[in-house]
């Protein structure tokens, strides 16, 4: 992983992990406040029916006219029972009414003292233990999920990365396959210009590698500017006869074809078709520019047009039926042994969607490979 990659993995994981865990804390926050309502709600409904219970137990020892015994609560309550001057007279509390954080508990003034008990005080602690508690199970859980969220994410943005991984890596191969497809011709056309100046007449040979040079440049950056430029160039669509076309193609790659004693033969039926031109010029291009890369030398490459098909077959290397799935995406190439950069493929099927050729290919890997385009008929 690079630097770049690193950084977009770590702001994707902080601005992940932060929204995630802003969403937990508001969740959390509306959790607590409404379990707290409910803890005080349960609380005072029972300190209520705790102070009844107390009241009760007074008026029946003043009605039995006999002294009142205090029974100290049960679920953990703490009671006071305060005459007049607040004075404790029974108590299952240490500390003095003074020393009591009042604000924890809960003082009932009786309408007449009953035995001398003028208040009955109940003390709120267990309440603070359940809040207490609640609190700590929010945060336990808050952190549980804010690493679980971090590692989920962790994982997550490694794989929205990878296809983006992946892509790069495609695109890097494809500058250096570039770099080094544009670095053959380019080579040959100084050496042929450095042997025109020291020659006194031109070399047939000479003039021939020049040609064949600027035609290998010419069809790499056709193919590039259709790459870059597609979406913005305009369409001009026209109809015309496709085996003029295919004619001039042929005599135009017969001179690269003759570097591997290859040849191409044609038998073009006319065919007329309306449609961009110079689009699916780059098609045939392309087409005739594959079958002479993955052909065997001393071959020769058949291209025939009948009936609005079209197939161009060519004996070499061939195509698998797993290279078949992926031949056409950018970027793949069918043998990394021959250059290339993968695009030619790609240029193909999308002007074929374009324009709704239907393509599809036949190939006897080792043997022989026949790409067919049925173009619809106008």
């Amino acid at each position: 992983m690079n630097r770049e990659e690193l950084k977009a993995l770590l702001g994707f994981l902080i601005i992940y992990t932060s929204s995630a865990l802003i969403l937990m804390i508001i969740i959390a926050i509306l959790y607590h406040n409404n379990e707290t309502n409910k803890i005080h709600e349960k609380r005072t409904m029972e300190i209520k029916t705790v102070i009844m219970s107390y009241e009760k137990e007074l008026m029946q020892a003043e009605m039995d006219k006999v002294p009142y015994e205090f029974h100290p609560p049960k679920d953990f309550f703490n009671v006071v029972l305060l005459d007049k001057g607040k004075k404790p007279l029974f108590s299952n509390v240490n500390s003095q009414i003074s020393d009591l954080d009042t604000a924890r508990y809960t003082f009932h003034e009786l309408s007449s003292p009953i035995n001398e008990v003028a208040y009955i005080v109940v003390d709120e602690k267990k309440s603070e233990q359940e809040i207490f508690k609640l609190n700590f199970i929010i945060a336990l859980s808050i952190l549980i999920s804010s690493i679980f969220v971090g590692i989920e994410g962790y994982f997550l943005s490694r794989f929205l990365l990878k296809p983006v991984h992946s892509r790069i890596d495609k695109l890097n191969k494809f500058i250096k396959d570039s770099s080094h497809e544009l670095n053959t011709p380019i080579a040959a056309l100084m050496m042929s210009v450095s042997n025109l100046k020291q020659s006194s007449f031109p070399d047939r040979r000479v003039i021939n590698h020049i040609s064949i040079s600027t035609k290998l440049i010419s069809q790499i950056y056709n193919s590039l500017s259709y790459i870059a430029f597609n979406d913005i160039d305009e369409v001009f669509e026209e109809s015309f006869d496709l085996a003029l076309l295919i004619q001039e193609s042929v005599s135009y790659f017969n001179e690269i074809a003759a570097t591997k004693e290859n040849t191409i033969t044609a038998q073009l039926q006319t065919t007329f078709i309306h449609i961009d031109k110079s689009r699916i010029q780059k098609v045939i291009h392309n087409l005739l520019s594959n079958a002479i890369k993955y052909s065997y030398p001393k071959t020769t490459i058949s291209v025939k047009l009948s009936e609005h098909l079209l197939t161009v077959t060519n004996k070499g290397i061939g195509i698998s039926e797993e290279n078949k799935k992926n031949i056409f995406k950018r970027f793949e190439r069918r043998s990394t042994t021959v250059g290339g950069f993968g695009i030619g493929l790609d240029i193909v099927n999308s002007v074929c969607e374009m324009y709704h050729i239907k393509v599809w290919i036949e190939s006897i890997p080792n043997k022989e490979t026949t790409f067919y385009l049925q173009f619809p008929n106008v």
